[in-house]
């Protein structure tokens, strides 16, 4: 890696004609680096760096703010928000970092498709896959009343501001726990996650990944644009599939059917643990990620 590249602190890199801004953390020289991904759906880079920051003390973290996200530009044309767009800003970045490959990748949610997108394009550019609560184009699911009630709720007072668009994923927040009554999850993540998302980022992702028609079908019905679904066996990575037992977003069925199709994985489902597992159940999460990641970054 070129030393310039990855010296702590903000980073900003041209990558496919888009200025996209990036944040290592590291706590002495020379660590192995290992990338984490956050969803592109507009959350940001801010929650992703507080909470994977004590991967610092072993790795070089390197973090994206992905396209339409945060300060990193939008592009052109809405279409080009989708996560094919997404991971081809990945490869440039590898190239960019001087990289001949990543040791390891790591996404949550939204993320996680763009991780696990990159393993099926560049298959001999990453050795160790991290999948957190991850989802997958292309892949119905049995139950997709979270969609439903979340749409229900965005229906009922759409946000049309980024703050408004806060406190929208803040009030739904608890439908992204096991255990939201137990509060110290959802408080820990309303400290760590301050800032606004992009409203623009949410709506221009998710409708440049599905193929239905505005206004039908719902995250989680397998009409997507990229079916990584029927790509699965591309993926040349050891890969740690890890969920939560009560995830409604992207929950056992989605993970097991990663698992299913890409032939050097672990499944792991966390008990009492909802979509936010590492901020849910820390100790269990970091214990499997941990031992995972030791075994060969």
């Amino acid at each position: 890696m070129s030393s310039s590249t990855v010296t702590p602190g903000k980073h900003t890199a041209i990558l496919n004609g888009l200025k996209i801004h990036y944040t290592i953390l590291a706590d002495s020289p020379d660590l192995p680096p290992i990338l984490v991904h956050p969803p592109p759906w507009g959350i940001g880079a801010e929650l992703y760096i507080n909470t994977f920051a004590r991967l610092a003390s072993k790795y070089t973290v390197i973090i994206p703010s992905p396209r339409g996200n945060d300060d990193s530009d939008r592009p052109a044309w809405a279409e080009e928000m989708s996560s094919r767009h997404i991971v081809s800003d990945l490869e440039a970045l590898r190239a960019h970092l001087g990289l001949d490959k990543f040791p390891a990748l790591m996404g949550h949610s939204a993320g996680g498709t763009i991780v696990l997108g990159y393993a099926i394009a560049y298959p001999t550019r990453v050795e160790r896959l991290v999948l957190l609560n991850s989802d997958l184009l292309g892949f119905p699911r049995t139950d997709v009343s979270f969609f439903h009630e979340v749409l229900g709720h965005f229906a009922a007072n759409p946000p049309t501001t980024d703050e408004a668009f806060r406190a929208f994923m803040l009030q739904i927040m608890p439908l992204y726990f096991a255990h939201p009554e137990r509060g110290g999850g959802l408080e820990r993540l309303a400290s760590l996650w301050t800032g606004n998302p992009s409203l623009w980022a949410y709506g221009a992702y998710y409708a440049a990944d599905s193929a239905s028609q505005p206004g039908e079908g719902a995250p989680g019905d397998g009409n997507a644009r990229w079916k990584q679904v029927d790509e699965l066996g591309n993926v040349a990575a050891a890969t740690l599939v890890l969920t939560g037992r009560g995830d409604r977003v992207a929950g056992p069925e989605v993970s097991a059917r990663i698992a299913a199709g890409v032939s050097r994985s672990r499944l792991v489902v966390v008990e009492e643990c909802g979509h936010m597992s590492w901020v849910e159940r820390p100790g269990e999460v970091w214990a499997v990620v941990d031992e995972f990641l030791a075994q060969g970054v």
